[in-house]
């Protein structure tokens, strides 16, 4: 039998790299839709914004709520069409990060573990796995977005450079954030000769028209809802005092807490990445990396210094440091990734993920142990029922919390749900419906809350007095005792819309 060459075992090594991943992320699908039907936070609003094919919904840009609505079209409303999302973004991140290290380091082996090690980043391998939308997409898009800049320094063909607008068009669609890391990718690139070669060329053209008829259609929008796209500017916590240095030291500490644990692995692993100087080479791809988290730290120490940002929260970092992995990889030449060590580290790899997997289950499943529940506990299905019994079949779901409004519009995919401050009552047709469910959390408030008492009275005007409230308690899921209550409010006649608030 003739060997295997070597071009063949690397292919094959791509190959159970990829049906690996796709294994793993398949895994997440399945336990996701077998542990809870109940949605997260953030998967609570895509379940609520989805309801409708919108330019524009809330500060944040719509292709996600875009692509989510597609997929409740083709899979239904269900925390499968939820989990696919979600968990397809996660392999397409890390397939990116794999194909743009394979030509930053020009070995498969490295890249493997370089695109492995973002299991070692918090943010990326537990909290966009637990509850994220937006942000798994961006940092999908930045790390497509890097594979076909590199991609271009060897190929600068017009149909790249339509590409690299597809995914740029893709990141600036999915966050705001998105433009930072174009910037300082921008700034590096024009600090090299290869670099300013992609850039500096008529062909650059192409890539902006894509851009542009990409993000038209939102761009129209936000000039028209001004209000909406700065809705979340309090996000930023700003100081008068010492703001300079309390925001430094934010960026400085949230940046290596958010490094934790992948420097102390690599480090323990391959201890020689951070002695010496590291594996010098000549690629432009290697320096490139390099020389991008430079100019990214004076960015986001420039952006806090002049917006006076006093906490860098640590989500903000993933669509820009998620390159670090492979900055670290650079430093070492594929001599010194030895079969033990490739070994080793592969080997962590999977009892990271083993223990994110084990992780994900037990915060469910044994909440009742350590008394702590999540939003997966929440026994919903329950209360559909209890809200069956006393007469709501179809109707207008209002609630005060986006959490409650998107898990009951799953439970009755045939009504509509809508929270206040999401402007979502004009798309309501008048007289659709013939009953209205007001829902709240007990544990916020055992009367209705003002809020929602005002929404009901200026926009349909209904009095809440003239209505009972009805309480139901049911266990978590998981748990034997412990109890949510929720309060509910059944309005037994159409709602005609008010021409304006």
């Amino acid at each position: 039998m003739t060997p295997p060459t070597a071009a063949t075992a690397q292919q094959t090594l791509t190959l159970r790299f990829f049906l690996a991943l796709a294994g793993y992320f398949l895994l997440h699908i399945l336990l996701r839709v077998t542990i809870s039907d109940s949605l997260d936070y953030d998967e609570a609003e895509q379940a609520l914004l989805g309801q409708w094919l919108l330019a524009g919904y809330t500060e944040q840009p719509p292709l996600y709520t875009w692509i989510q609505h597609g997929l409740f079209v083709l899979f239904g409303k269900s925390a499968f069409a939820i989990s696919l999302m979600k968990n397809g973004l996660l392999f397409l991140t890390y397939a990116s990060v794999y194909l743009a290290a394979c030509h930053i380091l020009g070995d498969r082996r490295s890249a493997i573990l370089a695109a492995s090690s973002l299991l070692f980043i918090p943010q990326i391998g537990w909290e966009s796995q637990r509850d994220m939308t937006h942000t798994t997409l961006v940092v999908f898009a930045a790390s497509a977005s890097l594979w076909q800049v590199m991609r271009l320094v060897k190929n600068d063909s017009l149909l790249n450079y339509c590409i690299l607008g597809l995914f740029l068009g893709t990141g600036f669609m999915a966050k705001a954030n998105f433009a930072l890391f174009v910037t300082v990718v921008a700034i590096a690139l024009c600090s090299f000769a290869e670099g300013r070669r992609i850039l500096f060329t008529r062909r650059i053209a192409a890539t902006f028209a894509v851009l542009a008829i990409f993000t038209a259609t939102y761009l129209l929008w936000m000039t028209g809802n001004q209000d909406i796209v700065f809705s979340a500017t309090h996000k930023f916590k700003r100081g008068v005092e010492h703001y300079w240095l309390r925001g430094t030291v934010s960026l400085v500490v949230n940046s290596f807490l958010f490094l934790t644990p992948l420097w102390l692995i690599c480090g323990l692993i391959f201890p020689s990445g951070y002695t010496g100087s590291g594996f010098q080479s000549s690629d432009f791809q290697r320096r490139f990396i390099g020389r991008y988290l430079l100019f990214l730290f004076i960015a986001l120490l420039l952006v806090v210094l002049l917006f006076k940002v006093t906490y860098v929260k640590d989500r903000w970092l993933q669509p820009l440091l998620f390159v670090v992995p492979i900055y670290f990889f650079t430093r070492l030449s594929p001599a010194e990734i030895t079969p033990r060590k490739f070994r080793m580290y592969l080997a962590t790899v999977l009892i990271v993920a083993a223990a994110v997997y084990a992780a994900f289950t037990l915060r469910v499943v044994g909440a009742s142990y350590t008394n702590n529940y999540c939003r997966l506990n929440y026994p919903f299905q329950a209360f559909a029922d209890d809200m069956q019994r006393s007469g709501f079949t179809e109707g207008l779901i209002i609630s005060d919390d986006r959490f409650l409004a998107g898990n009951f519009h799953f439970r009755f995919p045939a009504s509509t749900a809508i929270v206040p401050d999401y402007r979502l009552e004009t798309l309501v047709e008048s007289g659709r419906y013939s009953s209205v469910a007001v829902i709240w959390q007990v544990a916020e408030s055992i009367p209705i809350p003002a809020d929602l008492e005002t929404f009901l009275l200026e926009t349909y005007g209904f009095r809440a007095a003239d209505y009972p409230i009805h309480y139901f308690e049911h266990p978590y899921l998981y748990a034997d005792s412990d109890v949510v209550t929720l309060a509910m409010m059944f309005i037994p006649r159409p709602p005609v819309l008010a021409s304006t608030r």
